[in-house]
């Protein structure tokens, strides 16, 4: 799957790039779809494309960051939406509901860590922007920090992939 992702985005130039701000943006809106397909696989496949010239650097790097924001944004926003319905599904054993009630303490506490270590952590990265959502973190101190870890991230997984290239596909 990764090879033809990989070759989808050379082909097809500006949907290529497109595919590459969806798929983080996806991955942290909608946990699902963050859990089959995640989007760091996009990024790097992203430096992979940069190092062989079929994309910039820098549009390659661009194109993650905003993916990320946009993805975290749009995880929030159904978090904040949706919030009975967001956590239902997690607190339906009564098992869960203990680990659900200090998960959403620790990020009420600690907003600002969860959401910069989430982006760096693969189950985290789709679940954090939900949860903080849904614990009505303002809006202004979410965004900083989410713009801040992608911020870091980004360049991270690009530079993964452009240091890959050579064994990428294609």
């Amino acid at each position: 799957m990764t090879a033809w992702l990989a070759e989808q985005m050379a082909a097809h130039g500006g949907v290529g790039i497109l595919a590459m701000v969806l798929l983080p943006a996806l991955e942290a809106a909608l946990p699902v779809i963050g859990a089959l397909l995640p989007g760091q696989t996009a990024v790097v496949l992203g430096g992979m494309l940069a190092w062989q010239g079929h994309v910039t650097v820098e549009a390659a790097l661009l194109t993650a960051l905003v993916g990320a924001v946009l993805g975290n944004l749009a995880g929030y926003a159904v978090g904040r939406r949706w919030k009975s319905r967001v956590l239902a599904p997690l607190q339906a054993r009564a098992g869960r509901h203990r680990y659900t009630e200090r998960a959403l303490g620790l990020i009420e506490r600690r907003g600002a860590g969860a959401v910069f270590v989430g982006r760096f952590t693969a189950v985290l990265r789709t679940l954090v922007p939900t949860l903080c959502g849904a614990t009505r973190m303002p809006l202004r101190r979410y965004l900083l920090w989410s713009v801040v870890s992608s911020t870091v991230w980004a360049p991270a997984f690009v530079l993964i992939g452009y240091v890959i290239g050579p064994a990428g596909p294609g």
